[in-house]
């Protein structure tokens, strides 16, 4: 009998009900890792992302405040056009600050830089991607009501 024909011998023989002994895992896509993950570093990395983002925004509000200041009665140089459609023709008419428009870019940058980048960056960023670690938790107890 040669080679091609002999029978399977027991080493070989794969039983199709026996449970596999490769590893099955998969890797999961970028949308399902890192926007719908229950992981507790994911989710610190996702406000720690946003935080920073809403910390740019309220970094470029304050520097508008700081063009009107450096150069009053001036339009804005590059958006002063664009902001009057963003925010209304009477906030900035030819592209040159109100007083009111300054005041409101100053109560609209201190509470997104304290209520929408600060806090999540320094409690829920630190917080989910740290205590868990810290306190030798393998997961958060609800991850679901925590990405919400």
């Amino acid at each position: 009998m040669d080679a091609s024909t002999s029978l399977p011998t027991t080493a070989g023989h794969r039983d199709p009900h026996a449970h596999s002994t490769e590893d099955e895992h998969h890797e999961l896509g970028w949308w399902r890792k890192y926007i719908f993950s229950t992981d507790h570093k994911v989710i610190g990395i996702q406000y720690g992302f946003t935080g920073l983002l809403f910390l740019l925004f309220g970094f470029s509000l304050m520097m508008l405040m700081r063009w009107q200041l450096a150069y009053p009665g001036q339009a804005l140089p590059v958006i002063g056009k664009l902001l009057p459609h963003i925010f209304g023709a009477g906030t900035m008419p030819d592209g040159k600050m109100t007083p009111d428009f300054y005041n409101t870019l100053g109560a609209m940058h201190g509470t997104i830089m304290v209520f929408l980048g600060i806090v999540p960056l320094a409690f829920a960023a630190f917080g989910n991607f740290v205590v868990p670690l810290q306190i030798g938790a393998p997961d958060m107890a609800f991850p679901k009501v925590n990405m919400a």
